[in-house]
């Protein structure tokens, strides 16, 4: 018997084209730091995206500054990136076709989820501001890792889904693979497409380059063509 399906959704460069601004984030709150440390750092970033900002923000002490945070320097600066990504992010649009495939699968009653590398408390506030909070069961974000996440997602189905997971980062096909998930690269905002072509060529997962393309793959109608269908 076919099991039931689950979605998981990463947010930057999935849900929101979003990737850019987080890199412009990160130059602007280490802009008094040395700017070679900087520029290495931000090339670094874009590689990584996935992990989450208290990862990334340890990386630029040990790797590019080569020394320890003083205290509270860590904590400013997180503080910072969580104030600017907070007045930003209501300013990014939303990648091609998000609200039609969310309110597909919604109308299928498939269960959806978001797992993040962002904080989760503020992709929650940021998700309920832009309207798009209401389609997912829960959203997940850092600092628990997107391994422990999708875990989180598997523990709170009723029963064995086959779950999804729709990615733009290496971070999105990693966690896929350490727990079983069916992985999708949606690759028209990923922030490092070189790395994600090279993977995609190497393992095979699908790639699509917009959402709705999700709904062919998964034999989904869309809204309006569900209602033509149901005209005739």
């Amino acid at each position: 018997m076919t099991r039931p399906l689950c979605v998981v959704f990463d947010c930057d460069g999935v849900l929101l084209d979003s990737n850019r601004m987080k890199t412009q984030v990160f130059g602007d709150i280490l802009s008094t730091y040395p700017p070679d440390a900087v520029d290495a750092f931000l090339a670094y970033q874009t590689t990584a995206f996935g992990l989450s900002r208290y990862r990334m923000i340890d990386t630029f002490f040990e790797r590019y500054l080569g020394r320890a945070a003083i205290d509270g320097e860590k904590d400013m600066l997180l503080a910072s990136f969580s104030k600017e990504c907070r007045q930003r992010y209501p300013c990014q649009a939303l990648t091609e076709g998000t609200m039609e495939t969310l309110e597909t699968f919604d109308r299928h009653d498939i269960p959806m989820f978001v797992v993040s590398g962002s904080d989760e408390i503020e992709l929650i506030s940021v998700l309920e501001e832009m309207g798009l909070a209401r389609f997912f069961r829960r959203i997940f974000g850092s600092p628990s890792t997107k391994t422990d996440n999708i875990a989180r997602v598997i523990a709170l189905l009723d029963r064995p889904h086959d779950i999804t997971f729709v990615g733009d980062a290496k971070a999105d096909w990693l966690a896929s693979c350490e727990r079983g998930c069916d992985f999708i690269y949606l690759a028209t905002w990923a922030a490092d497409p070189a790395t994600m072509q090279t993977l995609q060529h190497k393992h095979g997962f699908k790639e699509i380059s917009r959402l709705p393309d999700l709904l062919e793959y998964l034999a989904l109608a869309a809204p309006e063509a569900a209602a033509s269908k149901d005209a005739m």
